[in-house]
């Protein structure tokens, strides 16, 4: 008898601990393929990337302290899809604006069926991208502009780990890219259109 309680209590025991063990939830890293994104071709002999934004170096602004920016992944962008072709005008492309600002937000949830309401903090990302367009003929004289802006925002947990922290800010910053890539080619088409391929 205490045999068969032993075994009943031990099956019990086993049950309670793997019902209790939570599923892992493992995430792939955020892949950036700037082959992935539009590529535009404009008529210029020369391309110039300048960096007009700086980045401010407090809260709540966040994009200074990451291991590769925002600042970053545009210039690599510009580089690698923003072609140029032929023997006169010069391209002139001006990032003013790459900025990650993160926010406290707090937000109800309902925790039981009594109606018990607890506030939660969360965190509010905030990105925006501004480009300016400028291309310029052999005598420095503006042939055609355009600006493209583009925000996009996210909200997380403020008790994440640094993995999910950095995963949730690459992804803000790929969709983002996304965004910038296809208001760019809509503008650049729209306001260049004489001087794209």
């Amino acid at each position: 008898m205490i045999n068969k309680i032993y075994q009943i209590t031990s099956i019990f025991i086993c049950f309670l601990i793997l019902s209790s063990c939570q599923k892992n939830v493992i995430y792939e890293d955020v892949v950036f393929n700037n082959s992935l994104l539009n590529n535009i071709n404009i008529m210029a002999e020369k391309k110039e990337i300048q960096v007009s934004y700086v980045s401010i170096l407090n809260e709540p602004f966040i994009d200074y302290v990451m291991e590769t920016s925002p600042t970053k992944r545009v210039i690599w962008w510009l580089e690698d899809n923003i072609n140029h072709f032929g023997t006169e005008n010069k391209l002139v492309i001006d990032i003013q604006n790459a900025s990650i600002v993160r926010k406290g937000i707090d937000k109800e949830v309902k925790v039981n069926v009594a109606g018990i309401v607890k506030n939660q903090s969360d965190y509010l990302y905030e990105l925006n991208f501004k480009i300016l367009f400028l291309l310029y003929d052999d005598s420095d004289q503006i042939l055609a502009t355009t600006k493209v802006e583009v925000s996009r925002s996210t909200t997380s947990s403020q008790f994440i780990s640094l993995n999910e922290s950095t995963r949730i800010l690459d992804n803000l910053i790929l969709d983002s890219l996304r965004d910038l890539s296809n208001k760019s080619i809509e503008l650049i088409k729209l306001h260049m259109s004489k001087y794209i391929l």
